[in-house]
């Protein structure tokens, strides 16, 4: 298994890391410089890939070797997989001496017996680098710390590559994160999670980025509440890293919705595990900075895709507020992109995965008795989604009283009720998370009622919410003295009044969401079979 963490670096900087104090202190010797050419191969159908396989002849120092990578994971930049790999006498593949590399894995084995599979190769683009490599001692493991330099090639087309790569040669993967986290102290990166292979595919099918919810989550009836918060964790940075990409090239706003969905399911993940394993605090600031960026850039598009087009009058010339909302939303999101590419946001996901790295470890050598995490998963849900679950009544309650005296009474009273519905949101959603995290230990039936009731709950204090927000944004654009279209200002008044009429129109069935969620019933623990 090979196990290696990427990270990206901007050219300007590669003097700084061959000069860098963690090289002078750690590495065993000075750095050696050689080039890389590879050639990556698959069947006009793409067979390799779509069985989760790579396969390249590389030449190194005048010998070419062949290499499949297979299956594995992806994980904050820690890239985890099956790699088989010996020499050849040329650049062609050689099915036959990969078998005997492969040994006994029938899986892998079924791969290369795919009909006229030898036949069909073919090489698909090419890799070129200039190799630096270093071997470090590091935090008690070895390192191989490489920088690549070069491009990925592919009929005419090119993509540049500058790549750190740090792989695990011996000890554990913790040392990997805080390597990269000793670079990043006086180094812009980035983490990647994607490989030259990936990039190279991505030209080959020329696919456009798109949304990614998140993966269904399944846990064993046996985990122990640390198996489940690692797997959990995972699946929430899983779910932010798929959209980090369309983000930062400015692709759909759905992209955006969903890595903010998935860094807002790991703070509530954060949370309920909280009690047995508390987030380092430096981490859980830099989290709620990243919701800040990524929520107002949602505000915004919200307003300018969804809750504004609800103003019907042709009286009213609303173009030209139309388009100073669209700008503003464009402008958060390219603060978004930016975010996504900072040293402070490499720094979360680094820091993250090497404090899941620790747990892991602690876990490892802590008794049983003593560990929290060691304790069965199936008893902690049922506790902490019992907590959840009637601090969401409770929120319900309290929102629908609130909600009952604003009717005709004053500013204050509205102001009160508009607080408690939006705490009752944020009940709702921890709520929800927490038992989609737990689906798999809890009966089906009743938990897609429960998710349901609740779904439905959500989306009508979503659209309220959706009001509350545009006025507070509409508010700014009426005080913003520097706008640059004052005309855009004209219509102001009447689009604040016109979607708080809105507002008061769903006072209804915003009183009668609440009011549904007495009728919820928590789904208990499904049944050993």
């Amino acid at each position: 298994m090979e196990v290696e963490l990427k990270l990206l670096l901007d050219p300007a900087d590669n003097g700084k890391l061959v000069h860098h104090p963690l090289l002078a202190a750690h590495a065993r010797a000075r750095g050696r410089k050689a080039p890389l050419t590879a050639r990556y191969f698959d069947t006009p159908g793409l067979h390799l890939l779509r069985q989760g396989a790579g396969l390249r002849v590389r030449q190194v120092e005048g010998q070419w070797i062949q290499t499949m990578k297979a299956g594995g994971s992806v994980q904050g930049g820690l890239h985890a997989r099956l790699e088989w790999e010996g020499p050849v006498p040329d650049d062609v593949p050689r099915l036959g001496k990969l078998r005997k590399l492969i040994g006994d894995d029938r899986h892998w084995l079924a791969v290369l017996d795919a009909p006229d599979l030898r036949q069909q190769l073919a090489p698909l683009f090419s890799v070129e680098v200039a190799r630096s490599t270093w071997e470090l001692d590091y935090d008690g493991s070895t390192i191989e710390l490489v920088l690549d330099e070069g491009r990925i090639s592919r009929q005419g087309r090119h993509l540049p590559v500058n790549e750190i790569e740090l792989e695990l040669k011996a000890g554990h993967p913790a040392s990997l994160f805080a390597c990269a986290l000793a670079l990043l102290d006086s180094l812009p990166l980035q983490v990647s999670n994607v490989n030259k292979a990936e990039r190279g595919y991505a030209l080959c099918l020329d696919k456009p980025l798109a949304a990614v919810k998140a993966a269904p989550l399944t846990l064993e009836r046996d985990a122990t509440t640390g198996q489940a918060l690692q797997a959990v964790l995972a699946n929430c940075l899983r779910h932010m890293q798929d959209n980090e990409a369309a983000v930062i090239h400015g692709h759909d706003s759905e992209s955006l919705h969903q890595l903010r969905v998935g860094a807002r399911r790991l703070r509530s993940a954060l949370r309920l595990f909280a009690t047995c394993a508390p987030c380092p605090a430096a981490l859980l600031a830099d989290l709620a900075w990243l919701g800040t960026e990524l929520g107002a850039a949602r505000d915004w598009d919200v307003l300018a895709t969804t809750t504004l087009p609800r103003v019907q009058d042709d009286t009213v010339d609303l173009a030209p507020l139309q388009e100073q909302v669209i700008a503003t939303a464009h402008h958060h999101r390219r603060a978004a992109a930016h975010a996504l590419q900072s040293p402070r946001y490499a720094r979360l996901m680094l820091g993250l995965n090497l404090w899941l790295q620790q747990l892991q470890l602690a876990a490892a050598c802590a008794p049983s008795k003593h560990n929290p995490l060691a304790r069965p998963a199936a008893a902690f849900a049922q506790h902490t989604l019992g907590r959840l679950h009637r601090k969401l009544l409770r929120r319900a309650a309290i929102a629908r009283k609130a909600l009952g005296a604003s009717g005709d009474a004053g500013a204050s009273a509205r102001d009160a009720a508009a607080r408690a519905v939006h705490r009752l949101r944020i009940a709702g959603k921890r709520c929800r998370y927490g038992v989609e995290f737990f689906a798999s230990l809890l009966r089906a039936g009743a938990t897609r009622r429960y998710l349901d009731h609740l779904s439905a709950m959500q989306d009508e204090l979503g659209r309220d919410n959706d009001l509350v927000v545009a006025d507070r944004l509409l508010l700014q654009c009426q005080q913003d003295a520097a706008a640059p279209d004052r005309s855009a200002h004209a219509a102001l008044p009447y689009v604040r009044g016109y979607l708080r009429a809105l507002h008061a129109q769903d006072a209804a069935a915003l009183h009668a969401a609440c009011g549904a969620v007495r009728h919820t019933t928590l789904p208990g623990l499904a049944r050993q079979s």
